[in-house]
């Protein structure tokens, strides 16, 4: 039987496999706490951005403003985001228009043609599993068609993490397949610090690829769920569940 998994749900599993049951599987809640849904709030604003870029218009730094707030205060519906009180909502708040301006600011000098924006994807893994995802962002620039990923965190991208980011590998894999060839550049953009990284992946990355998500595949077919401790069980949706897992 084929299984079809998405790329949030590997990293999920790979982050807590027992996480990934309760929320995933078994779908217990679908809270998101402060970080995971800033993310998740700043991620869709950049998307519309770059949409009404797909389709010739530049919006304005309030256009963003307005899009990011009716996400986060919740008038659109989206998310169920969990803060303590208003005034870390309201800090978070004041992190994501920081950084929507720095987008914003980069994007005025920009003169890249997009090509696409949020692609979506599916790559096969053998005849039992599929994993998709979407392409963020394709640009044509000087040097050809680059891979755009933005990233908002405060962990440093160090060369461990730009060698394995098993994401940015599914991208580049997906690329080949939907444009027959390599892309020409992957750049990772930080715009919580403002700088870039170019990276490239070559086929030794694809084949820890495969091999990562086709372990990742035996232990969910395997049922092999357990409970990953760490300082990140403090933000955890379902720390209380899982503190009676026996």
């Amino acid at each position: 039987m084929e299984q079809t998994v998405t790329l949030t749900d590997l990293y999920e599993f790979k982050r807590c496999s027992l996480r990934f049951k309760l929320t995933k599987v078994d779908k217990v809640t679908s809270v998101m706490n402060a970080k995971d849904g800033l993310h998740e709030a700043l991620h869709s604003t950049i998307n519309y951005f770059y949409y009404a870029m797909l389709d010739g218009k530049f919006l304005s730094m309030n256009d963003l403003k307005e899009k990011f707030s009716n996400i986060w205060y919740g008038e659109m519906d989206l998310y169920d985001i969990k803060l303590n009180g208003n005034q870390e909502k309201r800090k978070k708040e004041l992190e994501a228009i920081e950084m929507l301006q720095t987008l914003h600011r980069k994007e005025q000098r920009n003169k890249d043609e997009i090509v696409a924006v949020n692609l979506d994807f599916r790559v096969p893994f053998g005849k039992e599993l599929t994993v998709m995802d979407k392409i963020p962002l394709i640009r044509k620039t000087s040097r050809g068609h680059e891979i755009v990923n933005i990233k908002t965190g405060k962990q440093k991208y160090d060369e461990f993490w730009q060698r394995t980011d098993m994401g940015i590998t599914l991208q580049a894999l997906a690329f080949e397949g939907i444009f027959k060839k390599q892309a020409d550049t992957i750049r990772i953009e930080n715009i919580r610090r403002g700088d870039s990284t170019f990276l490239e992946r070559k086929r030794s990355d694809y084949q820890r690829l495969y091999k990562s998500v086709r372990m990742m595949q035996k232990a969910m077919q395997e049922g092999w769920f357990y409970p990953n401790e760490s300082f990140m069980c403090n933000s955890c949706p379902v720390k209380n569940i899982c503190m009676e897992w026996r």
